[in-house]
């Protein structure tokens, strides 16, 4: 009996010891991956982890533990149904204990010669456009014009056959927008050029194929077909070629402190330097494309049960949206951007195949079980941080701090999941709903810094789904959206979103750039949905269920708005029905019920800082919990701004 319990006592020894997976930069891919006896890559912890899963040892799940460092990537780590664990022994890549280990997708940038002044160069090895710049950890902006440019209409046609894999019909669009050539030079690298503008709610970023001096005119050639796709939009997709536009990324445009330019003809990249020592400067451009994809095969055949802790991600890059080869940003709202063609322009017959959501950094579709707990998002450079795309369920992002970022935190869904199974997502056929994920106790600060139509949280198309106990502030436009489909789009309502929870959020300081949109905003049926428990503020529309929204219940809430400027509910058209609102607490109580068969009841009205006991309460229970209350900093973050010439849509348009 005594040798039979010794035997065991090695066995689980063996096992323990067996589960976990050490690396370092400092280790070689020749060790065992022992404590003592680190693997160096990421990519080579994955395979070990592999092998132990076929080789059935890994009955307490295999940990693999990261000691501090850069990890540096070229393209993002990918994770199959072949990493998975189980519910008992999960697969963890998590950082060691009090460890800072990073996730980098960008390369460093050194030999910095001095060209003039304080502006320098360097040779960077790529062939794609450089978004963004880090110099010694801040994000630099692209070289672009001091103030807005006005346009002068728009110039010559493009024509669609109507048989494109991009096309939804035949017709014509705009090749291109005029420019007072005071304004705007033949710069040398035109297919380099953005061009953004605002219009309400949405962004534009459209990018060049050339540049053309005619008369006292310059033409900037569009992009196509992004380009045609992008100016038949219609509502506020619509582009005013009359109006101001912001132009960037151009060599003759660098001339402030913290500006640069990436000539990809010659590899060059040139910056202008605020005062920084260029010789001991860290400066990294980011290249991998996404820094993490979870990808199961099938609904049937998912990734499954993988969690990652205490890990920073950063400098990943995102070259916009492609359409065939041409690029650009634009949408219909939030992440729902425009890919294919529609003559008039009228996206919702297409029932939303017309669209899709950009590539995240953090890629999870046909998954289950997945878990970031306790991470870092930081100087991110793609649309969303983490993308729940399709098929995804019961995930869980929790504790995790959000700061730098182009674009948003978290998205989950799809706006073609209007209706599921026919195949139309990404034309593959594994099109499965969203649902029963958590996205709770996160952190979100200077979210959304080039992609401003975007609201920090978003979700489409959402079953069973908690967005809870986060703490959202400063955003372009909205703090969380859930939702989608419009009661005047002229089809059914879709049946699949029911039974979410934006509940116990703390989120204000929004639609600091666009107009319309509310804090909490709330599209499409949504049968069984609560809002609940949540404090907003200093926000146009607070609470925004837009038009086709029904079966909400909103309760206690409370709502702190300085002046009657704002409303703190907004149901502005009939199509608004069957929504509850009871037991509110409001500082002025400003509403708009144009609805049918609403209830608004029992809302409790305050002014100055009067708001009651039962009020303090929930405001003190919304946002982090106490568990996770150690990832908000002591001090708020300092306001980043990327766009010298930047002015608000509200000043330009009305």
């Amino acid at each position: 009996m005594k040798y039979l319990i010794f035997i065991i006592f090695i066995m689980l020894f063996l096992q323990v010891d067996a589960t976990e997976i050490w690396v370092s930069t400092t280790g070689s891919d020749n060790n065992p991956g022992t404590k003592a006896k680190p693997l160096k890559t990421l990519q080579k912890a994955q395979i070990k982890a592999r092998e132990l899963r076929g080789n059935d040892t890994a009955i307490d799940g295999i940990r693999v533990i990261i000691k501090a460092g850069n990890y540096f990537l070229q393209e993002p780590l990918i994770f199959g149904p072949d990493d998975s664990g189980t519910d008992n022994s999960p697969t963890v890549y998590m950082a060691e204990e009090n460890a800072t280990v990073v996730i980098n997708g960008g390369v460093k940038v050194s030999d910095w010669q001095q060209v003039d002044g304080n502006l320098y160069k360097a040779t960077l090895d790529r062939d794609t456009k450089l978004r963004t710049l880090f110099v010694n950890g801040k994000r630099k902006c692209m070289a672009g014009t001091d103030i807005p440019v006005n346009g002068l209409g728009d110039w010559g046609s493009f024509t669609v056959e109507g048989n494109e894999p991009w096309a939804f019909g035949a017709g014509s669009a705009i090749d291109g927008i005029k420019f007072s050539s005071e304004d705007i030079k033949a710069y040398s690298n035109p297919e380099d050029i953005e061009l953004v503008q605002f219009n309400i709610w949405t962004e534009k970023i459209l990018c060049a194929r050339d540049i053309e001096v005619i008369g006292d005119t310059t033409v900037v050639k569009l992009q196509q077909p992004y380009g045609a796709i992008a100016t038949t939009m219609a509502w506020a997709g619509k582009i005013n070629y009359k109006k101001s536009f912001v132009i960037r990324n151009a060599l003759e445009l660098l001339d402030s402190p913290g500006e640069f330019y990436f000539d990809r003809k010659t590899k060059t990249l040139f910056y202008y330097s605020e005062g920084e020592d260029m010789a001991k400067a860290e400066i990294i451009a980011p290249t991998s494309e996404g820094l993490i994809h979870v990808k199961g095969e099938s609904n049937a055949k998912r990734a499954e049960n993988i969690r990652f802790e205490g890990i920073t991600f950063s400098n990943d890059h995102w070259p916009l949206m492609k359409v065939a080869d041409s690029y650009g940003f634009a949408g219909i709202q939030s992440l729902g951007l425009a890919v294919k063609y529609i003559p008039g322009g009228n996206w919702h017959p297409t029932k939303y195949n017309s669209t899709d959501v950009p590539r995240g950094t953090v890629q999870i579709e046909n998954a289950e079980s997945i878990q970031f707990i306790r991470n870092r998002f930081e100087g991110i450079s793609s649309a969303i941080a983490i993308n729940l795309v399709n098929d995804v369920k019961d995930c869980l992002i929790e504790g995790n701090y959000f700061h730098d970022m182009l674009g948003n935190a978290v998205s989950i869904g799809h706006p073609q999941h209007y209706e599921i199974g026919d195949g139309a997502i990404y034309g593959k056929g594994v099109e499965g709903l969203c649902e029963n994920n958590t996205v709770s106790n996160n952190y979100l600060r200077n979210v959304s810094l080039d992609f401003r139509q975007v609201e920090g949280i978003t979700s489409f198309f959402v079953a069973n789904t908690k967005i809870e106990h986060n703490d959202i502030a400063g955003t372009p436009y909205g703090a969380i959206v859930c939702g989608w489909w419009w009661g005047n789009s002229g089809i059914p309502a879709s049946k699949l979103a029911k039974n979410n929870s934006i509940s116990y959020n703390k989120a204000g300081d929004t639609h600091q750039v666009l107009d319309d949109g509310g804090i909490l905003y709330l599209l499409g049926e949504q049968p069984g949905t609560i809002v609940e428990g949540n404090y907003v503020f200093n926000g146009p529309r607070c609470i925004y269920p837009d038009d086709g929204s029904a079966y909400l219940t909103i309760t206690r809430n409370v709502i702190g708005n300085p002046s009657y400027k704002w409303m703190w509910l907004h149901l502005w058209t009939k199509r608004c029905h069957d929504i509850v609102a009871r037991e509110n607490y409001v500082k002025n109580n400003l509403l708009m019920d144009n609805g049918t068969n609403n209830t608004i009841e029992e809302t409790y009205s305050f002014r100055e800082d009067e708001f009651s006991e039962e009020a303090q309460q929930i405001m003190e229970n919304a946002g982090i919990e106490d568990e996770f209350k150690d990832i908000i900093p002591a001090s708020e973050p300092e306001k980043i701004n990327i766009h010298p010439a930047d002015f608000k849509e509200r000043d330009v348009f009305h």
